[in-house]
């Protein structure tokens, strides 16, 4: 077990860079929904709306707040585990102390996603005697305009932590969307949609990159992330067949097979 609660000690400050790309795609166009078309919406809305056609196209891909933000030190303490905690051990972080780096993206985000859970989980992933990783992940939306019921909600951050446990110092910190064709869902006028941003990220301004670093124990980011799923979603528990042998198990128990066509994925909030 290793105490990681007062590991940042230190007064420095830790500069973070925002990116934010505009979207690139939706599978119904709703980002860039013709004058006519919004004006149709408008006039259907259920309140009067104060807006511009030109100001609709801007809304959905506003850019950064805060291009560049500087953080001290001990703002990250929020990712630090309550408790002590062995390598693999998961635990939930404060939605509220989420909201000052989701906020460099835009002053609109929430850590609101429905469904009643605490969507911010991290992990110590790895650990040596110099150095810790703590992988998190992190459910938000961003209300663009709440007058026509527009919003962003990301499909997942994630993004980890490194920190010197001998300095007390912040090496590298990184919040990232995964960069996969469907990675936003949105919606606005009472329709919805789902679409691609080719990224939307915050990085600090490295001390030492993680493959320079040797651990002394460690899982992987893949097993990492199957942990958050477990903790995120009672489904993730399930075991799934893959379709070839589910074919081959209806034949020889002479059952049907009952087929749901999904679009977008389960484990996140992009469906």
């Amino acid at each position: 077990m290793i105490d990681l609660r007062n590991v940042l000690r230190t007064s420095a400050t830790v500069p973070v860079q925002a990116d934010w790309d505009p979207i690139e795609s939706t599978a119904n166009n709703l980002h860039w929904a013709t004058e006519e078309k919004f004006n149709r919406s408008k006039a259907q809305w259920q309140e009067p709306v104060d807006m511009a056609w030109e100001q609709w196209l801007e809304l959905f891909s506003p850019g950064p707040a805060h291009p560049l933000k500087h953080y001290n030190t001990a703002d990250f303490q929020a990712f630090l585990p309550p408790s002590t905690v062995n390598v693999g051990d998961v635990w939930d972080l404060d939605p509220e102390r989420m909201l000052p780096f989701l906020r460099q993206f835009h002053p609109s985000a929430t850590m609101d996603v429905g469904y009643g859970r605490n969507g911010a989980k991290a992990c110590l992933r790895a650990l040596s005697s110099e150095y810790a990783d703590i992988a998190f992940r992190i459910h938000a939306r961003f209300i663009l305009a709440a007058s026509v019921g527009a919003y962003l909600r990301p499909a997942q951050f994630a993004g980890h932590l490194i920190i010197n446990r001998d300095s007390g110092t912040v090496c590298q910190w990184t919040l990232s969307l995964p960069n996969r064709n469907s990675n936003v869902d949105m919606g606005a006028f009472g329709t919805h949609d789902i679409g691609f941003v080719p990224r939307m990220e915050l990085s600090s301004l490295p001390e030492m990159q993680p493959e320079s670093m040797t651990w002394e124990t460690a899982i992987t980011a893949q097993e990492a992330d199957r942990k958050f799923q477990n903790a995120l979603y009672k489904f993730a528990e399930i075991g799934w067949t893959p379709i070839e042998d589910a074919v081959e198990l209806a034949k020889a128990s002479n059952r049907p097979i009952h087929a749901v066509l999904l679009f977008g994925v389960l484990d996140d909030e992009s469906c």
